[in-house]
């Protein structure tokens, strides 16, 4: 459980602190995949599921929602 507890506060601390710079997308797959291979998944499987959890969050938020995740590194490909 400490590991668990561990990993989402400083996961949520990474994001604060990268997200303006790296951008959402980066930082919220690399803190996804990391939670995820904590809870035992494979890499395999945590790469993807992070992948796609990533772009379904931005497309609610940035569609639906129509709230603007910051871009960081991948602003020239902003749509």
């Amino acid at each position: 459980p400490a590991l668990g507890v561990a990993a989402v506060l400083g996961g949520l601390a990474f994001y604060i602190l990268a997200a303006d710079k790296l951008g959402f997308h980066l930082t919220g797959i690399a803190v996804l995949a990391l939670w995820m291979r904590i809870l035992g998944a494979s890499w395999r499987v945590a790469a993807v599921a992070a992948v796609v959890a990533t772009l379904i969050i931005h497309l609610a938020f940035y569609k639906l929602l129509r709230i603007p995740l910051p871009w960081g590194v991948l602003e020239r490909w902003a749509f």
